[in-house]
């Protein structure tokens, strides 16, 4: 019974590895903080707030980290691992986490991050704390939504201008058009009224003269 237990044992925390390996690997970033001094319902809160964003953040025990950050090539991982440790990982937003931490610090002076990993760079706790300043990820988007489309409105602007130049002036040549066609007109009426009186003329001197 021992040695099954014992064989329980050890195939589970190889899966734990394997899953946390596999969560490391995919991560944009990955916090590691030390919750000494939180209490029950301080980490249900935090937990929450980490659900409500989408985070994933969860208390890890250090052997199984050590081992996963290991398989990976994370030597500085094992550095921190002493005392209680929870974890945070960002699959998308890499300083999501780290506004988290920011506001909870702000409010209760806990959890102390003690290394963060950001796609390939390590950052210290003050380092969080900066990032944490930065703007997120759906403003950073929202600006540079901003930058693109300020450009595209204007030239929009400017075309729907120009073509309404373009069409008032059309119609003013199709108005000037219109007013020469007609005085064309009147000129042309004019010269046969002016041909037709001058032949009246005419027919009625030859008249005369016959009497």
């Amino acid at each position: 019974m021992g040695v099954y237990m014992e064989k329980t044992v050890v195939a589970r925390k190889k899966e734990e590895v394997k899953k946390l390996t596999e969560k490391l690997k995919k991560a944009v970033s990955f916090y590691i903080v030390d919750y000494t001094g939180l209490n029950a319902n301080d980490m249900n809160s935090l937990r929450r707030r980490f659900r409500h964003s989408k985070f994933e953040y969860f208390v890890i025990k250090n052997t199984i980290l050590e081992r996963a950050s290991d398989k990976l090539g994370l030597e500085e991982v094992s550095k921190v691992l002493t005392g209680p440790n929870a974890i945070s990982i960002s699959y998308e937003d890499p300083i999501g986490p780290a506004k988290i931490f920011s506001d909870f610090y702000k409010e209760n002076n806990l959890p102390t991050v003690k290394l963060c990993y950001i796609e390939g760079k390590w950052l210290s706790s003050d380092d969080v704390k900066k990032i944490a300043e930065l703007p997120s990820k759906e403003i950073l988007f929202g600006q540079l939504l901003n930058l693109f489309s300020s450009p595209i409105n204007r030239f929009v602007s400017l075309l729907r201008n120009t073509l309404s130049n373009f069409v008032r002036v059309l119609d003013e040549i199709k108005r000037v058009k219109e007013k020469e066609t007609e005085e064309v007109k009147g000129e042309k009426q004019k010269e046969v009224e002016e041909v037709k009186e001058e032949k009246q003329k005419e027919v009625e001197e030859v008249k005369e003269e016959k009497q």
